[in-house]
């Protein structure tokens, strides 16, 4: 694939797949609309909808970078997003400060922190662990696994489109990466003696480092 080519992939993506997601969308919604509320299918369709909600997120803003608009952001209460993403890969919250806020992307920072846990189960991790420290103006977020961990002459370069030790796509953590540098924030790779330490480093609200 060319480098143009390449470079114009997520706004091709966002394009072709925006038109179908919607009317996917529309019919789950009516769908819901016609189960009565102690029909147990009707858990099983929330989830597909907060599934598809999730995905139209995803793919508006991977659609603004490619086009490099403004970023949809939202105010958004870190406590609240790590015990989402904890709660969906099974992980454990081992630490958050309390009332800590960012203005970002919900959808593209919550794949992020799934594409880390993803990487960990690859990995053979049985154990995740979430954690977040406030350093200043910067929020750090850690993954961590017990995992096979990553070699040391491999950490700054896993970031990089197309690189993969497993011969997957290698497009999860150039994900995490390019969504971190979008929202003027860094992440890096830490092994460790048995597994791998991932931080996703980014911006305090506005207002918060004000009053700090």
């Amino acid at each position: 694939m060319s480098q143009l080519a390449h470079d114009r992939l997520p706004g091709l993506l966002g394009h072709e797949l925006r038109n179908p997601l919607a009317s996917a969308m529309t019919g789950a919604m009516l769908l819901r609309e016609m189960i009565d509320a102690d029909d147990p299918r009707g858990a099983v369709l929330d989830g597909v909808l907060r599934d598809l909600d999730r995905m139209t997120g995803l793919v508006d803003g991977w659609l603004a970078l490619a086009r490099a608009k403004a970023l949809p952001q939202q105010r958004l209460q870190l406590d609240e997003l790590l015990a989402a993403v904890a709660a969906r890969h099974g992980a454990e919250l081992v630490a958050c400060p309390e009332h800590a806020e960012l203005d970002g992307n919900r959808a593209l920072l919550e794949r992020a922190l799934d594409n880390l846990c993803e990487n960990s189960r690859h990995a053979g991790a049985r154990t995740i662990r979430l954690a977040a420290q406030v350093l200043g103006d910067i929020v750090e977020i850690h993954v961590e696994d017990d995992g096979r961990g990553v070699d040391a002459a491999d950490k700054d370069r896993i970031f990089a489109a197309g690189w993969s030790s497993r011969g997957s796509a290698g497009l999860g953590l150039h994900a995490v990466a390019t969504t971190a540098a979008a929202h003027r924030g860094a992440v890096r790779c830490q092994p460790l003696a048995r597994g791998t330490r991932f931080t996703l480093a980014l911006p305090l609200a506005a207002e918060q480092v004000a009053t700090a």
